[in-house]
Formats: structure tokens, sequence, C-alpha cells
């Protein structure tokens, strides 16, 4: 059986199918995201109430379902959404699933395209749940219409601007390195326990750089322990959550490679936020934040 990808669907079967999008980034587009503040907002306001819509489902008026995807909805992301809503209209229980945008953040932004990363967050009222996934969208007649999504997606990030100064330039940067932080901090080895230790210390700035290193004797333990080797999967996604002069927050997605001491890779879906600041030529964590189902 293949892991559930959405918390409706964990909700209410153990067996689920990936749902693979197809965005790519525009060629020779410039990405407006946060550098402009407001129009990139305001797409994100439009596609969170777009997606709250569609992704929430009451077995009740299956007809009201069908209307907010006529309504908000278009190109592939319409049968990426039938079949992932197959088997909850199949259901013979009561399904009411209601569905809130946690938190997201703009990967590329075009003024009318935009292309976000999400984590949504699920409730049957029974049980509770969160999925990350991309969701692009293009405004059509002035309405916002999702046209892709993929869950626990891997694609590519946009061509980045070169760091000059300018905002775009300071974003990609940050997000840049967001991705060394994250491939230090969540690549580990059970073979190299000190090593392992090293790559992580070297990404941290304080105060976590602080709390690693008093407790550096139990991380190193724990890495030995655990008997595996993690690396990040292709593709890892981020996009900045919110940026201050040198310090920003981004959103981080990856689906870690986990491989055990037979050779058995599985794989694991992985969202983070992290905290990071410049410091000299480089970017460094202050915090991390796994996010987790309440």
């Amino acid at each position: 059986m293949k892991r559930a990808l959405l918390a409706l669907v964990l909700v209410t079967s153990a067996c689920s199918s990936a749902i693979p999008g197809t965005a790519v980034p525009v060629p020779g587009a410039g990405n407006l995201a946060l550098v402009d503040a407001s129009g990139t907002g305001a797409a994100l306001d439009a596609v969170k109430t777009a997606a709250e819509t569609v992704f929430s489902y009451d077995s009740a008026n299956p007809a009201a379902f069908d209307q907010a995807v006529a309504a908000n909805v278009t190109g592939a992301a319409k049968d990426q959404l039938t079949a992932l809503f197959d088997q909850i209209r199949k259901s013979p229980q009561p399904v009411r699933l209601v569905t809130r945008v946690r938190e997201a953040a703009a990967v590329e932004f075009t003024g009318d395209r935009i292309r976000e990363l999400a984590v949504l967050r699920q409730d049957s009222g029974a049980a509770q749940g969160l999925a990350t996934v991309a969701v692009t969208a293009t405004r059509q007649g002035g309405r916002w219409r999702l046209t892709d999504l993929a869950m626990d997606p891997a694609q590519p990030a946009p061509a980045a601007q070169p760091d000059d100064g300018s905002p775009g330039g300071v974003r990609d940067s940050a997000l840049a390195g967001a991705r060394a932080v994250a491939g230090a901090l969540f690549t580990t080895d059970s073979g190299d326990p000190e090593g392992s230790y090293a790559r992580a210390e070297a990404v941290l700035a304080d105060p976590l750089l602080s709390d690693y290193r008093s407790r550096k004797a139990t991380y190193v333990e724990a890495i030995r322990k655990v008997g595996t080797k993690v690396a990040l999967g292709p593709n890892p996604m981020a996009g900045v959550l919110a940026i201050a002069g040198e310090r920003a927050v981004v959103l981080f997605f990856t689906t870690l490679q986990v491989t055990d001491t037979t050779g058995k890779v599985t794989t694991r879906p992985f969202t983070a936020e992290l905290d990071v600041v410049r410091e000299g030529a480089s970017w460094k964590a202050t915090g991390v934040r796994p996010v987790v189902s309440p």
C-alpha cells in the first residue's frame, strides 16, 4: 500500500496514489515573489481561499464540491483533484472534511501566475492531519484559479537572481542558504556521527548553536544508535515566509531518503520552518521548527 498523501485520504482509506504536478519555472519571467509584496500577498490570499474550498468535502452535499471545482480549478488540476477525491467520493461512510491553509510561501510570482508551497491542515472531526503541496495558480479574467497541484512535491527552483543587494537577490540568497542549512542539518550518517554533527554545527548560529553544542554528546550518540543514513530527496522546495534585512523565515520541504543497515531505502516527507541569518557570506540557522500535526 502506498502512503496516503493527504490527511483526507488518511482519514478514509489506508491506500492512496501519488498525484504528481507538472509545474515548471517560467523561462525568462522575472520572479516578483516578495519583491512585489502587495501583489504576492493578494495572490497568496486568493489561492488560500480557493484551496480551502476545493480541498474540503461534505458527502451530504457533493454538488457543492463540484461547483467549487468548476469555479476555482482549471487545467491539469481538475484531473488531479478528481483522482485525489475518487476514494473519498466512493466512501460508504459519511465524510466531512474541513481544510485550512496553515501557511504558504510564494516560490515564484510573475504577476498573473504564482507557484507556492503550502501546508494544508485537514480535520474530519475524528482525525486531523497535515500535508505539504505545491500549488500553481493563474489569474484569468481577474480571478485566481488553481492550474496544477503536486502532493509531497519535488520541483525545480526558479532561476536565482544575483546576490546584489536587491530584494530579489537577498530573497534568493536566503533560499540558497536555507537549502544548504537543510542539507547539513537533515543529512546524517550513523557510520560517521562526529562528521554528521560537525556538518550541522557549521551551519548554525546562536541561540541554536549554543544549544547544539551543549548537547553534543547526546546528538552524536543518537546519530550513532539510529543505524541509518539520511539524505535529502531530489529538488527540495523552499519559499520565504518573511524577510527583514539579513534575516528570513523559510518554509522548506523535502522527501527524506532513509537507508537502513540492510540497504533498504524508505522515504519520509519532511516539512520545517527555518529561521536563517546572514553571517558574512553565509546564511546560518538560528531556529528550526518541524511542521507537525498538533
